[in-house]
Protein backbone atom coordinates (compact mmCIF):
# COMPACT_ATOMS: atom_id res chain seq x y z
CA UNK A 1 0.00 0.00 0.00
CA UNK A 2 0.91 3.52 -0.70
CA UNK A 3 1.26 6.06 1.82
CA UNK A 4 0.19 9.55 1.00
CA UNK A 5 2.97 11.20 2.72
CA UNK A 6 5.08 9.96 -0.20
CA UNK A 7 5.35 13.26 -1.98
CA UNK A 8 7.54 11.86 -4.83
CA UNK A 9 4.58 10.05 -6.27
CA UNK A 10 2.57 13.23 -6.31
CA UNK A 11 5.52 15.04 -7.84
CA UNK A 12 5.73 12.37 -10.57
CA UNK A 13 2.04 12.75 -11.32
CA UNK A 14 2.42 16.54 -11.47
CA UNK A 15 5.49 16.28 -13.74
CA UNK A 16 3.68 13.77 -15.96
CA UNK A 17 0.70 16.12 -16.33
CA UNK A 18 3.01 19.03 -17.02
CA UNK A 19 4.96 17.01 -19.60
CA UNK A 20 1.71 15.78 -21.14
CA UNK A 21 0.39 19.34 -21.47
CA UNK A 22 3.67 20.54 -22.93
CA UNK A 23 3.91 17.66 -25.43
CA UNK A 24 0.27 17.98 -26.39
CA UNK A 25 0.62 21.66 -27.22
CA UNK A 26 4.03 21.55 -28.85
CA UNK A 27 4.03 18.11 -30.53
CA UNK A 28 0.70 16.35 -30.69
CA UNK A 29 -1.62 19.20 -31.73
CA UNK A 30 0.68 20.47 -34.55
CA UNK A 31 1.10 16.89 -35.80
CA UNK A 32 -2.65 16.34 -35.71
CA UNK A 33 -3.15 19.65 -37.55
CA UNK A 34 -0.61 18.64 -40.21
CA UNK A 35 -2.23 15.22 -40.59
CA UNK A 36 -5.67 16.78 -40.84
CA UNK A 37 -4.45 19.31 -43.43
CA UNK A 38 -2.75 16.54 -45.42
CA UNK A 39 -5.95 14.50 -45.37
CA UNK A 40 -8.00 17.50 -46.52
CA UNK A 41 -5.49 18.26 -49.29
CA UNK A 42 -5.54 14.64 -50.42
CA UNK A 43 -9.33 14.60 -50.47
CA UNK A 44 -9.32 17.93 -52.33
CA UNK A 45 -6.80 16.60 -54.84
CA UNK A 46 -8.90 13.48 -55.40
CA UNK A 47 -11.99 15.64 -55.81
CA UNK A 48 -10.13 17.94 -58.24
CA UNK A 49 -8.78 14.96 -60.17
CA UNK A 50 -12.26 13.46 -60.52
CA UNK A 51 -13.60 16.87 -61.62
CA UNK A 52 -10.83 17.23 -64.21
CA UNK A 53 -11.43 13.66 -65.39
CA UNK A 54 -15.16 14.30 -65.80
CA UNK A 55 -14.40 17.55 -67.62
CA UNK A 56 -11.97 15.76 -69.94
CA UNK A 57 -14.55 13.07 -70.68
CA UNK A 58 -17.15 15.73 -71.46
CA UNK A 59 -14.70 17.51 -73.75
CA UNK A 60 -13.85 14.20 -75.43
CA UNK A 61 -17.52 13.46 -76.03
CA UNK A 62 -18.06 16.99 -77.34
CA UNK A 63 -15.06 16.59 -79.66
CA UNK A 64 -16.37 13.25 -80.92
CA UNK A 65 -19.79 14.79 -81.53
CA UNK A 66 -18.29 17.74 -83.40
CA UNK A 67 -16.05 15.43 -85.41
CA UNK A 68 -19.02 13.28 -86.37
CA UNK A 69 -21.00 16.37 -87.34
CA UNK A 70 -18.08 17.67 -89.41
CA UNK A 71 -17.65 14.34 -91.15
CA UNK A 72 -21.38 14.13 -91.84
CA UNK A 73 -21.38 17.68 -93.18
CA UNK A 74 -18.34 17.01 -95.35
CA UNK A 75 -19.91 13.83 -96.69
CA UNK A 76 -23.10 15.70 -97.52
CA UNK A 77 -21.14 18.45 -99.25
CA UNK A 78 -19.15 15.93 -101.26
CA UNK A 79 -22.36 14.15 -102.23
CA UNK A 80 -23.96 17.45 -103.24
CA UNK A 81 -20.90 18.43 -105.29
CA UNK A 82 -20.89 14.99 -106.92
CA UNK A 83 -24.57 15.30 -107.81
CA UNK A 84 -24.00 18.81 -109.19
CA UNK A 85 -21.03 17.64 -111.24
CA UNK A 86 -23.04 14.69 -112.50
CA UNK A 87 -25.92 16.99 -113.48
CA UNK A 88 -23.53 19.36 -115.23
CA UNK A 89 -21.88 16.48 -117.08
CA UNK A 90 -25.30 15.19 -118.14
CA UNK A 91 -26.34 18.65 -119.36
CA UNK A 92 -23.06 18.99 -121.31
CA UNK A 93 -23.63 15.55 -122.84
CA UNK A 94 -27.21 16.44 -123.74
CA UNK A 95 -26.10 19.75 -125.28
CA UNK A 96 -23.39 17.95 -127.27
CA UNK A 97 -25.92 15.38 -128.50
CA UNK A 98 -28.35 18.10 -129.51
CA UNK A 99 -25.60 20.01 -131.29
CA UNK A 100 -24.44 16.82 -133.04
CA UNK A 101 -28.04 16.08 -134.09
CA UNK A 102 -28.42 19.60 -135.47
CA UNK A 103 -25.07 19.38 -137.27
CA UNK A 104 -26.02 16.02 -138.80
CA UNK A 105 -29.40 17.41 -139.90
CA UNK A 106 -27.70 20.45 -141.45
CA UNK A 107 -25.18 18.21 -143.23
CA UNK A 108 -28.00 15.97 -144.53
CA UNK A 109 -29.91 19.00 -145.81
CA UNK A 110 -26.76 20.37 -147.41
CA UNK A 111 -25.94 16.97 -148.95
CA UNK A 112 -29.49 16.58 -150.30
CA UNK A 113 -29.30 20.06 -151.83
CA UNK A 114 -25.96 19.20 -153.43
CA UNK A 115 -27.37 15.90 -154.75
CA UNK A 116 -30.41 17.73 -156.15
CA UNK A 117 -28.17 20.32 -157.79
CA UNK A 118 -25.95 17.58 -159.21
CA UNK A 119 -29.01 15.74 -160.61
CA UNK A 120 -30.37 18.93 -162.13
CA UNK A 121 -26.97 19.68 -163.62
CA UNK A 122 -26.69 16.14 -164.95
CA UNK A 123 -30.23 16.24 -166.37
CA UNK A 124 -29.45 19.50 -168.14
CA UNK A 125 -26.17 18.16 -169.49
CA UNK A 126 -27.42 14.63 -170.22
CA UNK A 127 -28.04 15.32 -173.95
CA UNK A 128 -24.58 16.83 -174.22
CA UNK A 129 -23.04 13.80 -172.51
CA UNK A 130 -24.99 11.41 -174.72
CA UNK A 131 -23.77 13.24 -177.86
CA UNK A 132 -20.19 13.03 -176.67
CA UNK A 133 -20.54 9.33 -175.87
CA UNK A 134 -22.10 8.65 -179.24
CA UNK A 135 -19.38 10.61 -181.03
CA UNK A 136 -16.68 8.67 -179.25
CA UNK A 137 -18.35 5.37 -179.99
CA UNK A 138 -18.94 6.18 -183.65
CA UNK A 139 -15.70 8.01 -184.01
CA UNK A 140 -17.34 10.92 -185.85
CA UNK A 141 -19.33 14.04 -185.19
CA UNK A 142 -23.15 13.78 -185.04
CA UNK A 143 -23.99 17.27 -186.14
Amino acid sequence: MLSFPDWTFLLQIALFLLLWTFLRRSLFEPNFAVLKEREERGAGAVKEASRVKAEAQAMGEQYATQLLAARTGATQQVDALYRDAEAQAQSVINAAREEATQTIAQMRDSLQKEIAEARNSLEVRAPEFSNEIAQKLLGRSLT
